[in-house]
């Protein structure tokens, strides 16, 4: 789970502070108050920009993230929902914003328990990177990491190692073996092909 790089058009200096000011917070562990701050930063940028402004969409989605470091993973997925369903009606379904949200809620539906549904969004979310962006590219490969470890999560420890050896092996290649991509993989494929039944 990771936040989109800042927006090109500037915002409103009070919003820009106070948005810096909660992404300080997360950034220093303070998951609470990072949240709180940005349930407040949310109610005045849908009032100053909108409900659909990309920063408003943007607030919603670092909720969602701070709920997930406090494992309170159903607000998380509410709030990551809701900025997914917002982008989908502005940006459409394959903006990289979209993809990022629709990323996010696949992991924190999956940390909820909620296979079904989470398995279903990390897997399109993995279609659509790989046609948008390509099957080497940094962020597909991280969402196929994150479908493959909920993979295993969900009890389906073969699909999972047989996901993870290939995305292992894409990212080695890509971006070599010392790229912390291609060891957060490894170490993943690593619990994952030591905690599988032996055959």
């Amino acid at each position: 789970m990771r936040f989109l790089s800042p927006k090109p058009t500037p915002l409103p200096d009070e919003l820009d502070r106070k948005a810096r000011g909660a992404m300080a917070l997360f950034d220093a562990g303070h998951y609470y108050a990072a949240e709180r701050a940005w349930a407040a930063l949310l109610v005045e940028c849908e009032r100053e920009l909108g409900a659909q402004h990309p920063e408003s969409m943007a607030t919603l989605d670092r909720m969602g993230s701070a709920l997930f470091r406090q494992r309170r993973f159903e607000e998380s997925a509410e709030r990551h929902r809701e900025a997914h369903r917002r982008a989908v009606e502005v940006l459409g379904p394959k903006h990289a914003d979209t993809l990022q949200y629709a990323h996010n809620l696949g992991c924190a539906l999956a940390m909820a328990n909620h296979w079904a549904e989470g398995l279903e969004v990390l897997r399109s979310t993995v279609k659509l990177r790989r046609k948008t962006l390509g099957a080497t590219h940094a962020d597909t490969l991280d969402t196929t990491k994150t479908l493959g470890v909920s993979l295993f999560m969900a009890g389906d420890a073969q699909a999972a190692a047989e996901l993870l050896q290939s995305a292992y092996r894409t990212a080695a290649r890509t971006f070599g073996l010392d790229s912390p991509l291609v060891q957060d993989i490894g170490n993943n494929l690593g619990i994952v092909l030591r905690n599988s039944p032996r055959t």
